[in-house]
């Protein structure tokens, strides 16, 4: 490897962690987080993130289980064919979703309440 190569691979990593680094410092926010949970883009429920809670969603197309917890929410299970959305990793920062596609339900953090 030629010594051009190593100084634009070494700038591009730079690079991509300030990237990274910027990303998180303006995503940190002192306003409390909430999960807003909504069918068919409508909006079902608001809970709060800092809250332990446990809620069934259920209608004519399935049901899914949402546990908050420990500051992270997570779908714990569900009836779907698929469970992606169970298998999907807690989420906790504002912008994070879980999708169940087949049941039409989205889990989000938001910031605030609204």
């Amino acid at each position: 490897m030629k010594k051009n190569e190593f100084v634009i691979i070494i700038g591009l990593l730079a690079v991509s962690l300030i990237g990274i680094a910027a990303f998180y410092f303006f995503a940190a926010t002192d306003k409390p987080l909430s999960v807003r949970v909504s069918r068919q883009g409508e909006v079902v429920a608001v809970f709060p993130l800092s809250e332990d809670h446990t809620e069934t969603f259920t209608d004519t197309s399935g049901s899914n289980t949402l546990e908050i917890s420990g500051g992270t929410a997570k779908i714990i299970e569900a009836d779907c064919p698929d469970h992606i959305c169970v298998k999907t990793h807690p989420i906790s920062n504002p912008g994070e979703t879980i999708v169940c596609l087949p049941h039409k339900l989205v889990v989000e953090v938001i910031t605030g309440e609204s």
